[in-house]
């Protein structure tokens, strides 16, 4: 009787008309794209030290970015890209900090560096550069007889004197 009323019930229900569902809010956005904030973007644009740090240390790395929209006047992502330069150059801000003031000049944190400017230069030196020090070196060094490590006789400080 069970089984009747629950195949009776999915019959019916296959009829009615499907309710509304609510749409969900997905941000499309390109990797990398101009108001990318993401955590790979903070590595392009500004290498590994802000990385580290927006990646080890989320609560301080969010207090200095909210602390800094709050003071500054400015949105979120203008927010995080100036800390981020602060943490991989602190000198380097402050001196950008100074002339904003007294000159009044603007510097755009916005703009693409490094491997977002030139990624196909980025990628064929990434390449070369791990042949070089990964394949090509330690060859030649083993094909040279290696590294040896003990002191030679013409060592006048060594312990053999």
């Amino acid at each position: 009787m069970r089984l009747v009323l629950a195949l009776c019930l999915l019959t019916v229900q296959a009829f009615q008309t499907p309710r509304p569902r609510p749409a969900a809010q997905i941000q499309r956005r390109a990797f990398l794209d101009d108001d990318d904030g993401s955590i790979w973007d903070t590595l392009l644009r500004n290498g590994p030290i802000s990385f580290g740090i927006r990646v080890a240390r989320p609560d301080f790395y969010e207090e200095t970015v909210v602390t800094y929209m709050e003071t500054k006047g400015v949105d979120r992502l203008e927010a995080q890209r100036r800390m981020d330069f602060m943490f991989n150059d602190p000198n380097g801000f402050g001196v950008n900090e100074l002339r904003e003031e007294q000159l009044g000049e603007k510097i755009n944190y916005n703009v693409k560096s490094g491997v977002q400017n030139r990624p196909v230069f980025s990628a064929f030196w990434a390449a070369w550069c791990f042949y070089f020090f990964f394949i090509f070196l330690p060859t030649r060094v083993s094909e040279l007889g290696g590294i040896d490590f003990t002191p030679s006789k013409f060592d006048i400080m060594g312990p053999y004197n």
